[in-house]
């Protein structure tokens, strides 16, 4: 009790000099705070405090020997002699990068957080160049010359638009450039994209210059019209323009397999061109293959989840360019399956009732498939298997005490293999076809980190908010920590459906704790990794499932004595922005103070793919709209709650806080708001965050405990 009063002596005396010191600016402000001084000290330490024992290693191509970077200096590693040299020149391998590509004729305006870009790809022969410009695709030689216009339809006029994603399709399916050359050089393949049913979305920009600009976006939000995708092809020899057909002969509806298609590339002979496919709310997940000499597409794998939503992954092609691994959760675990271009199931590789995480390395000629999964003692760790390209034999290579990353010899008789945990920095070993380790490479120096006195993350589980599911919390503590005290927490969110969580890769500390907070981490079953019966049971139930749990993650630290329950802030951005915003109005009794950052406020406001993946249609799923919106529970705000938006966001738009802001002034609500000028989808100033939760959770309650009519 000695050590809890002396520290309250403490922040009230801050609250007080606080109180006496003159106007400053904002940030100057949180140098006068209590915990500044030791967040000042040591937060340049804590950087590189461990060195850590984790490297990239370059294999040399006959196996013998790879290269690597340790502490700024490159080293190689004879795996005969065991020995370590520094190679002559102290360069690594390496190979000849791509040559530059002549810059694009036109930058035009694609924003989506920078991922749109105009095309520009040179042929496998590197003779021709197509890109796109004006909306409309571009032929020329790659050394300059004349130019030829493929397309006429493309216009802001016509809004249609050829070789450059739509704003839905580089957001939500990661397309870049949509335009790819057949393998041979003779064929091109691009994207049309028809926005002409699509709302509008008017995004002022540049509003601290004179004068401001406007990007016209077209962005469909829930239940509107989406952009029509096609697929195009151009014979170089005869200069005809296919449209091949994405929907086999159906029209543009919801339910159509071809609602959205996306992902095109070249079969290795390139007669045919693959894409991925879905219906508009992605209860079907296809594989099609198009055939560029008759036009026709077919299905070759589909996956379907009707009572949620499917998803898969690229296929990872064999070497004969007809045989794929094929990733699937028909099983309700991700797992691996070989198919070839008719459709035919060759094997079933794995059987697990855990989940596979990526296909590492094919070795054919053994017949051979390496590959991690989830397969550790608990999902966070991702071990390494091996399996045959049959479906027998697989085994387990790794320790599932800890999380593995692992890099194999190009003849694949050994692997180097980087393990660690989060409260074990990580150690990099040499291992051989069994996983017998042949030596230790490099491991981390934790010398900084003992005489500093920083203390280990701890990981410790809950359970989730519906009493079935076992979930994971992570806890940092600064490096002064005394669990006779009493400390405020601060709680790191995000949460969104499918996103990673937690991991276990060395947890390094969190600098944010030394101004005197725990720091708390916490899965929801939102989070991947855990099997889809249990990341359906969000299927609708967005703004509920994942703030529940997050919730119960907080109530389970309540049991530790240095937990102060009444001094807890919560904060993330974009997805975490939302959580932080909804737990703070759903759950006042376990956060007082959130720091909501570019929030989707309700999802009618967002995308059309992302809000319908897991809601539904806006019409029908009325109610599911209205418990996953923020503005749902404004009214119900106790706490205290800073929004920031930046004004140029082009995904998350100004309006979702706006709205928010609006809605919490119908209620009479008090709160804070912090706007970034011209910033996109960003958060706020770190700074400034951590000042609004020592004045909200530190200063005012020291202050309220002597003043309690304040």
């Amino acid at each position: 009790m000695r050590h809890r009063l002396t520290w309250f002596a403490a922040s009230l005396a801050a609250a007080a000099a606080l109180a006496l010191a003159p106007a400053a600016t904002a940030q100057s402000r949180i140098r006068d705070m209590p915990g500044y001084d030791r967040w000042a000290d040591m937060s340049p330490r804590i950087t590189g405090a461990v060195k850590q024992g984790s490297v990239n290693a370059e294999w040399s191509p006959d196996s013998k020997s790879f290269e690597y970077t340790l502490d700024g200096r490159r080293w190689r590693f004879d795996v005969t002699t065991r020995s370590v040299v520094e190679p002559p020149g102290g360069a690594g391998p390496s190979a000849p990068g791509p040559a530059a590509s002549p810059p694009a004729p036109s930058s035009g305006l694609v924003l989506a957080r920078g991922r749109g870009k105009e095309s520009d790809v040179i042929s496998p022969d590197g003779q021709m160049r197509a890109f796109s410009r004006g909306r409309n695709m571009w032929l020329a030689p790659a050394a300059g010359g004349p130019e030829i216009q493929l397309t006429m339809d493309g216009s802001d006029a016509s809004r249609v638009r050829h070789g450059v994603g739509s704003y839905l399709y580089l957001e939500e399916f990661s397309v870049s450039q949509p335009v790819w050359w057949s393998p041979d050089g003779r064929k091109l393949a691009w994207m049309r994209y028809d926005e002409a049913k699509v709302e509008d979305y008017f995004l002022q920009l540049d509003q601290t210059q004179t004068l401001s600009t406007m990007l016209v976006q077209a962005y469909p939000h829930p239940g509107t019209m989406n952009p029509i995708a096609d697929l195009m092809v151009y014979d170089v020899a005869t200069g005809q323009t296919k449209t091949l057909d994405v929907r086999e002969g159906a029209r543009f509806t919801d339910e159509v397999i071809g609602h959205y298609v996306w992902a095109a590339r070249w079969t290795k002979d390139g007669s045919e061109i693959l894409v991925r496919r879905t219906d508009r709310l992605q209860k079907h997940y296809d594989l099609a293959a198009c055939s560029p000499a008759t036009g026709k597409c077919r299905s070759v794998v589909r996956e379907s989840r009707p009572g949620s939503w499917a998803q898969g992954a690229a296929p990872n092609f064999l070497s004969d360019g007809k045989r794929f691994i094929w990733t699937s959760e028909r099983t309700d675990f991700r797992n691996f399956y070989l198919y070839d271009l008719s459709g035919k199931q060759l094997a079933q590789l794995t059987r697990h009732a855990f989940e596979v995480v990526d296909i590492i390395k094919v070795d054919e000629a053994a017949g051979w498939v390496w590959y991690t999964a989830r397969s550790g003692d608990n999902h966070m760790k991702v071990q390494l298997h091996r399996v045959r390209l049959d479906g027998t034999g697989d085994v387990r290579l790794t320790d599932p005490k800890l999380t593995h990353r692992v890099m194999i010899s190009p003849d694949s008789k050994y692997f180097i293999d980087v393990e660690q945990a989060h409260d074990r920095p990580p150690v990099t070993r040499l291992r051989d076809f069994h996983g017998k380790q042949m030596a230790q490479v490099a491991t981390s120096d934790t010398t900084d980190f003992d005489t500093l006195g920083l203390k280990a993350a701890e990981l410790f589980t809950f359970t989730s908010a519906d009493g079935r599911t076992q979930l994971h919390g992570m806890l940092q503590f600064p490096s002064n920590f005394d669990p006779a005290k009493s400390y405020p927490m601060l709680v790191q969110v995000y949460g969104g459906p499918g996103s990673a969580g937690l991991n276990e890769n060395y947890a390094t500390p969190n600098s944010l704790a030394e101004y005197g907070f725990l720091i708390l981490r916490v899965d929801a079953r939102t989070n991947a990794g855990k099997g889809r019966k249990v990341l359906d049971t969000a299927y609708k139930q967005l703004g509920i499932v994942e703030m529940d749990d997050i919730a119960a993650g907080i109530r389970a630290t309540w049991a530790r004595p240095y937990v102060d329950r009444t001094r807890v802030g919560i904060y993330g951005t974009s997805y975490g922005g939302t959580v932080a915003a909804t737990v703070l109005m759903r759950h006042p009794d376990v956060v007082q103070a959130a720091v909501s950052n570019s929030p989707v406020t309700d999802y009618r406001l967002y995308d059309t793919a992302y809000s319908e993946r897991f809601l539904g249609l806006p019409g029908p799923d009325a109610a599911a709209y209205d418990r996953a919106a923020v503005l749902t529970y404004a009214d119900q705000l106790v706490g205290d709650l800073l929004i920031y938006y930046g004004t140029s966001d082009d995904n998350v738009h100004p309006k979702n806080a706006l709205q928010l802001i609006k809605a919490l002034q119908a209620a009479r609500k008090s709160f804070e708001v912090q706007v970034g000028p011209d910033k996109g989808h960003t958060g706020v100033d770190q700074t400034r965050m951590m000042e609004f939760f020592i004045e909200r959770l530190i200063l005012d309650r020291a202050a309220n405990e002597v003043n309690p009519a304040r």
